[in-house]
């Protein structure tokens, strides 16, 4: 008989968490190579079909709440077995409409595992460790990020781009049954299927200009590269390794500074720099400088870490977390289904610059929002998680 080994619940989540990595990893690694040069789509339908799948995102909150009193670990596995289910049926996409049915079904996987993974890390921590665990679980998918970035790098050209979707969908698939072995979560009482709070308006409005921000670097970056310098996917793969290289040392760290320093220094920091990485691509036509700014992006983005532990450090009260997650989910998708397909529009009528520009603003706006965290409000906040039913 085969025998289960004994993990603490972390161990079990940041198991999961790197089958996801990995699996991401992947994925990511050859999508626009895909769309863009085996499907050839072009800038506006790249825009629609970034709309159509962020809806999943903008409906978190509906969906969370059909789910809400279902434990933590079963809606994890739920979400990693519909992300692995969307990505084995990209081996057989063979244009627009079945390339946006099977991202649907990824996007709704996605978008519920994002909280999910959240929430158990913070109820999973003390207090005074939050910004650490969740930045060590954020440096176990990097890492496992990593490796199925050497993945591509190594058999793609073997292999070809569809089977590698195959293997991605896979390891979700896996990452769902090890979710499950998570126990030891601790209770609180049954939470409320649909919550915002005025208290927490600065979490939303964070989250809201985050999720706007990412998805102009997210749908465009890559793209830009792929079909305006023809980068093949083994310089795209290149790129990525060097990028979670990067991402690995960088979640982790900046979790300690938050830790340290507090929310607001390193989010303003963060938000600045950003702000600086998009107008460089919005400017810049050298090929090299965009791929140093790639990589500065996705490192300074990892200081969003600060967003979530803000949450978690001024809930009023523990069940506030996991609704509050998919609440600040939902915000973060309501420019995502209408910024992807109006930066394709302008893109194609005025040039790639514009939809960069737009995101150097969103950064300064970032940026003089967090200014207003007081750190007095963060130190009083009572903890979220009751520490004597803490994991070690």
């Amino acid at each position: 008989m085969l025998r289960v080994p004994r993990m603490a619940p972390f161990g079990w989540l940041a198991a999961a968490n790197f089958a996801f990595g990995l699996a991401m990893g992947i994925y990511q690694t050859i999508f626009f190579n895909f769309i863009g040069q085996d499907l050839g789509i072009s800038p506006n339908e790249l825009g629609l079909l970034e709309t159509v799948r962020e809806v999943p995102g903008l409906l978190t909150a509906g969906i969370a709440a059909l789910v809400m009193t279902v434990a933590e670990p079963l809606v994890g596995a739920a979400a990693l077995l519909l992300l692995g289910v969307g990505f084995v049926n990209y081996f057989h996409i063979d244009g627009i409409p079945s390339l946006i049915l099977f991202s649907l079904v990824a996007s709704v996987g996605f978008h519920m595992w994002m909280p999910i993974s959240s929430t158990l890390a913070l109820r999973l921590s003390r207090v005074t460790e939050q910004g650490s665990r969740l930045g060590r679980l954020r440096a176990v998918a990097a890492v496992a990020n990593l490796a199925g970035i050497g993945l591509v790098a190594l058999v793609a050209g073997a292999s070809g781009l569809r089977p590698l979707f195959v293997v991605a969908g896979v390891l979700a698939i896996a990452g769902a049954l090890l979710v499950l072995r998570v126990r030891g979560v601790p209770r609180t009482k049954r939470p409320p299927r649909i919550l915002v709070r005025r208290a927490y308006w600065l979490y939303y409005a964070l989250t809201f200009l985050d999720g706007a921000r990412r998805h102009i670097f997210m749908t465009f970056a890559l793209f830009l590269l792929v079909r305006d310098y023809e980068s093949p996917v083994q310089t795209i793969a290149i790129l990525s390794f060097i990028n979670g290289v990067v991402s690995i040392a960088a979640v982790y760290q900046f979790g300690r500074l938050i830790d340290r320093f507090g929310e607001r220094r390193i989010l303003m920091v963060a938000y600045g720099a950003l702000a600086l990485v998009f107008v460089g691509y919005a400017t810049i036509p050298i090929l090299g400088v965009l791929f140093v700014l790639y990589v500065l992006d996705n490192l300074f983005f990892s200081a969003d870490t600060g967003v979530t532990t803000y949450l978690g450090k001024i809930a009023v009260d523990p069940a506030d977390i996991r609704p509050s997650l998919v609440t600040g989910m939902t915000v973060n998708h309501i420019a995502a289904v209408i910024i992807p397909i109006t930066g394709g529009i302008l893109w194609e009528a005025y040039g790639h610059w514009v939809p960069f520009v737009g995101g150097a603003i969103l950064a300064v706006a970032s940026l003089a929002l967090s200014s207003r965290i007081r750190l007095h409000e963060v130190e009083a906040a009572p903890s979220p998680v009751a520490e004597a039913k803490a994991a070690p």
